[in-house]
This record gives structure tokens, C-alpha cells and sequence, in this order.
């Protein structure tokens, strides 16, 4: 079941697919990455939607997502490519963001993601400030925020701690929540096989293109 929208907003944002996760490059060639960079923002989306019946946005330098994006009904909103952090500001200053009663901010990296933790951080959004769900190397795997201008993202190296010392300055009731399918991206070889049994049917997919021979899948067999 699709939780009550109460005028939120998803954000999903999304890196170019040619150039977009360049750490798998000596595990992948240039095709399968970029397979695999559409495939997880499909299951992203697949899931976000699954959740939530209101307004999702892709936000990208990559107008070739459009028709993938419209697929989930979502809309496309286009960065200038400057950094995760730029494209997020970008979203949250088009009008109709603006005017949202809230924002929940992801990657498209996230191929695990499960509708139920979507719908568990929109819920827990409702009631605070600020959503924080910590990545495992201490950054920020995903971030609500209400309204969506409540305060700046800092995604990056170390920015759960960045964000819960912006909501204290700012006296804001910050909320943080682990929830397994958030908990880690993929941008090493490594993540891939880590979530690998957990991915959506688009990642899994693209998985099962990978060559027996490579080298992770090979030693884990």
C-alpha cells in the first residue's frame, strides 16, 4: 500500500550513465556500467513509487533518463553535473519542490532499496524536522527534510556528522533511522556483491549479464 502523500516529495539523484560509477571500471566494461547505473535507478524508482503516490523527480545532467523517469511518473529536472550536492540544491529551488510540504533526498545507487523503508522514513518525516538515515562510512545515505528548505545537504565524506551539527545549531528535532535497504550504495565491486541476492529486477538483470569469470562472483560461488 502506498503511503499518504501529505504533499511530499521524493527526490532521486542521478549521475550521468557514462561517466557514473567509475570505481567499477576495472570490473566492468563501459556498457554493463552503464546498464547498471540505469538499472539501479529503475529499482529505485520502482520502489519509491511503490511507496509513495505523490510527486518523485529525477534530478540529472542526463536527459537520457527522461523516458525512464516517465515511465515511474516522475519528472525530470536537469543539473548542470557539478556535484550530488549542486543537482540536490537545483531540485530544491524548482517552484513545485518549493511549495511540497516535505523532501526525502536519495541516490539512484541504491538497488535494494524496499518500498517498506521508504514508506518507514516518510512516515517518521511527518512527525520532525529532519530525517537522517547514516550511511555506514559515516555519510548520508538519505535525507528528509521538512519543509523541503529546513536546511542545506551536505552530502558527502562525513556528512551525518555535518547534518546532525547543522540541525543542532539550528535547534531542529532531527530523527536518524538505519533501515537495511538505505544502508549502502554501490560504488565498489565489493557493494555489488554484497546486495547482489537483494537487488530489484532491473539490477538483477544486468547481474546476471556479468561474466562467470569475474572475478568476485567467481571466488563467492
Amino acid at each position: 500500500m502506498k503511503a499518504a502523500t501529505n504533499g511530499a516529495v521524493i527526490l532521486v539523484a542521478a549521475r550521468r550513465a557514462a561517466v557514473a560509477k567509475s570505481r567499477l571500471a576495472g570490473a566492468l566494461s563501459a556498457e554493463l556500467r552503464r546498464d547498471l547505473v540505469r538499472a539501479m535507478l529503475d529499482d529505485v524508482l520502482t520502489a519509491a513509487r511503490a511507496a509513495h503516490a505523490g510527486d518523485l523527480v529525477v534530478v540529472t545532467p542526463d536527459d537520457d533518463y527522461r523516458a525512464l523517469a516517465e515511465r515511474h511518473g516522475a519528472r525530470l529536472l536537469l543539473d548542470d553535473g557539478t556535484g550530488f550536492n549542486a543537482a540536490i540544491c537545483t531540485a530544491l529551488a524548482d517552484p513545485s519542490v518549493r511549495r511540497a510540504s516535505a523532501a526525502l533526498v536519495m541516490p539512484a545507487d541504491l538497488p535494494q532499496l524496499e518500498a517498506a523503508d521508504v514508506r518507514c522514513v516518510l512516515d517518521a518525516l511527518a512527525a520532525v524536522d529532519v530525517v537522517l538515515v547514516p550511511s555506514g562510512d559515516g555519510g548520508t545515505a538519505a535525507l528528509g527534510l521538512r519543509p523541503p528548505d529546513r536546511m542545506a545537504p551536505c552530502f558527502g565524506v562525513a556528512s551525518a556528522d555535518a547534518h546532525r551539527a547543522q540541525a543542532a545549531r539550528a535547534a531542529l528535532v532531527l530523527r536518524e533511522l538505519r533501515p537495511r535497504s538505505l544502508a549502502a550504495d554501490v560504488d565498489e565491486p565489493a557493494d555489488l556483491l554484497a546486495v547482489r541476492d537483494r537487488v530489484g529486477a532491473a539490477t538483477r538483470a544486468v547481474v546476471a549479464r556479468l561474466p562467470a569469470s569475474w572475478p568476485l562472483l567467481e571466488a563467492n560461488r
